[in-house]
């Protein structure tokens, strides 16, 4: 396991095209389970001295409607077990 402290280091920001970007080494993306199509949250502080990237997280899907599916598909078993 990667010691997130190890991690740890000083990047200087990079221009690209009209942007400008923070480089990611190998073993940020792998610790952080990243890759190119990963989704950020940035967040900056008030004082512009932080920024902060937060990782979004893949969207569960909804779990009543797939349990609902599930007891539609099966309702031959769910009637069964209702009369057990």
């Amino acid at each position: 396991m990667i010691n997130p402290e190890d991690l740890k280091q000083v990047v200087i920001m990079i221009k690209d095209g009209d942007s400008y970007a923070f480089p990611i080494s190998k073993k940020d993306s792998e610790f952080l389970n990243a890759d190119d199509k990963t989704r950020f949250e940035k967040t900056i502080s008030p004082d512009g001295k932080e920024i902060t990237f937060k990782k979004i997280e893949k969207v569960r899907p909804n779990v009543l409607e797939t349990a609902n599916k599930l007891y539609d598909d099966h309702a031959d078993l769910m009637k069964r077990l209702e009369n057990l």
